[in-house]
């Protein structure tokens, strides 16, 4: 049966299963959700996925959504190379590091990432607009950031502390890689297909805090990443800006392009 991924860009979350399924070789169908459109909260999406969040991702009648835990299905699923560690202790290790990932960084960083660049452009917004988009949100939780983040009312402190979380993750990721060439092991896997979904873009966004010389392990591990089959494919398919930080990361990293 053929697999149907609805999603958007290939960056954080969305990226995930885009990934996965380029480093497993699987064929897949990829429907473009655009969140700049809010289509992901459009009755055509709610009906695939009602809690209106990408990746939702449809295979032989069953509808995943939730990014990792559909990594770990298409893992399971289809054949190719195996992401996941043999070893009981390094599949932990894999586990832990995504889940540090989903609660900690990931939405750090997509509040920073939100109120930088959302915001501005959201600002002038008419008022019944903003309120006609926040109806559409079905979570509370995810509607409550983004009221903030259309009325440009962020708190500070959730921002500092979400660039705090974000130095911690740098931080924990340099200390794992002295460890292991790869963040579950000695092999690639799913831990570091999540976490190059969210961070594949720091050596060209923050050269100042990821570098050869500052973050010896971590420079290294994303160059080896970024020089992936897989995952050039999966970054390939951005439709926009997500690719071209792709090619900056790479470039940066002195990998062709």
């Amino acid at each position: 049966m053929p697999v149907d991924v609805y999603t958007w860009e290939p960056s954080a979350n969305s990226g995930k299963p885009l990934l996965c399924l380029h480093e497993k070789q699987v064929p897949f169908v990829h429907h473009y959700v655009d969140l700049e459109q809010r289509e992901h909260h459009e009755p055509a999406f709610l009906a695939i996925n009602p809690g209106g969040t990408v990746p939702a991702l449809v295979h032989d009648g069953l509808v995943l959504t939730e990014s990792t835990p559909m990594m770990e299905y298409i893992d399971d699923a289809f054949d190719g190379p195996p992401l996941r560690p043999e070893d009981p202790a390094l599949r932990w290790r894999m586990r832990w590091i995504l889940r540090v990932m989903d609660t900690s960084v990931c939405p750090a960083l997509a509040m920073i990432a939100a109120n930088a660049r959302a915001a501005p452009r959201l600002r002038d917004m008419p008022a019944a607009e903003k309120q006609a988009a926040l109806a559409k949100i079905p979570d509370p939780e995810r509607r409550r950031t983004w009221e903030l983040v259309m009325h440009d009312a962020t708190p500070p402190a959730e921002i500092a502390e979400s660039q705090l979380r974000v130095a911690d993750g740098l931080a924990l990721l340099e200390r794992m890689l002295g460890e292991y060439p790869y963040l579950a092991g000695p092999a690639f896997s799913l831990a570091d297909i999540g976490t190059m979904a969210v961070f594949y873009h720091l050596p060209a966004s923050r050269p100042d805090e990821v570098s050869a010389a500052r973050t010896p392990r971590l420079w290294a591990w994303l160059a080896r990443c970024h020089a992936r089959p897989g995952l050039q494919a999966g970054f390939a398919m951005g439709r926009g800006a997500i690719a071209e930080r792709a090619r900056a990361a790479r470039g940066a990293l002195g990998l062709a392009a």
